[in-house]
C-alpha cells in the first residue's frame, strides 16, 4: 500500500438517532464526505494509460482544473498502482513537509512554495500532480517530460451514472432493493453542474436527504 502523508479525513454524514436511512436499504446518505481512500471504491476513471509513463524518473503528470473536476480522484486511483508512492495533500497556508515516494503524488501543487517546488523537481522520481495552474513551463526547465490531463472535459452521462450508482451500492445496508439514479437525471445534473462531480454530489445529497422511500430517482 502506497504511503499517505495526509488523507485529508472529512467528517462522516451525523444522522439522526437510530438508523435514519434503513427506510433506503442503506447505511448512510451515499453522497455525504467520505475519506479520500474511500473514494476509489466507486470511482470510476481510466487511469491504466498512465501508468507505463510513470515508470520513468524524469516524468511529470498533472491534473490540471477547477475544484471537483476529478484530479483527486485520478491521483488516489493511480497511486494504489505503486506500492513505494507517497501522497500528500497541501492545505491551504500550509508548509508542509513533501515526503519521499516514488511515484511522488502532490495534490493542490499550487499551494507549495516556488523554492520547494524546484527541489521537487530535481528529485529524480517520477510526479504526479493535482493542480489549479499549469506548471509545464517549470517542469520542462528542470528537463521533465510533462503529460497534462484535464479531467473535467470527459464526463459523459454513462459515466456519471455509473459513478452514482455504484455509490449508493457502496452505502448499501442488505441484500434488498436500493434506490437508483436514471439516465433522465445523470441528464439533468451534467445540464446543470457540467462536470463538477462535487456539486452534483451536493446536490444528489440533498434530494437522498428528503427521499422517502426506495424508488428511482
Amino acid at each position: 500500500m502506497a504511503r499517505m502523508n495526509s488523507t485529508v479525513a472529512v467528517p462522516s454524514v451525523v444522522g439522526r438517532p437510530g438508523l435514519p436511512f434503513a427506510h433506503l436499504n442503506l447505511r448512510r446518505n451515499p453522497f455525504g464526505e467520505v475519506e479520500l481512500l474511500r473514494r476509489v471504491e466507486f470511482a470510476v476513471v481510466d487511469v491504466d494509460r498512465y501508468i507505463e509513463p510513470l515508470k520513468q524518473p524524469r516524468t511529470a503528470l498533472q491534473f490540471f482544473g477547477e475544484k471537483g473536476h476529478g484530479k483527486t480522484t485520478h491521483l488516489i486511483a493511480m497511486m494504489q498502482r505503486f506500492p513505494d508512492a507517497a501522497y500528500i495533500h497541501v492545505g491551504e497556508g500550509e508548509r508542509p513537509v513533501i515526503p519521499v515516494g516514488d511515484p511522488l503524488f502532490i495534490d493542490e501543487v499550487q499551494r507549495v512554495r516556488p523554492a520547494e517546488r524546484r527541489k521537487i523537481y530535481r528529485r529524480d522520481v517520477p510526479l504526479v500532480f493535482g493542480t489549479h495552474r499549469d506548471f509545464t513551463k517549470e517542469l520542462k526547465r528542470y528537463g521533465r517530460d510533462v503529460v497534462t490531463v484535464a479531467p473535467s472535459g470527459n464526463l459523459s452521462v454513462g459515466q456519471l451514472l455509473e459513478i452514482l450508482n455504484r455509490r449508493i451500492q457502496w452505502a448499501r445496508r442488505g441484500a434488498d432493493r436500493i434506490p437508483r439514479v436514471t439516465t433522465a437525471t445523470a441528464q439533468t445534473m451534467i445540464g446543470r453542474h457540467g462536470a463538477d462531480i462535487r456539486a452534483i454530489e451536493a446536490a444528489m445529497y440533498n434530494i437522498f436527504q428528503q427521499l422517502k422511500s426506495v424508488r428511482d430517482v
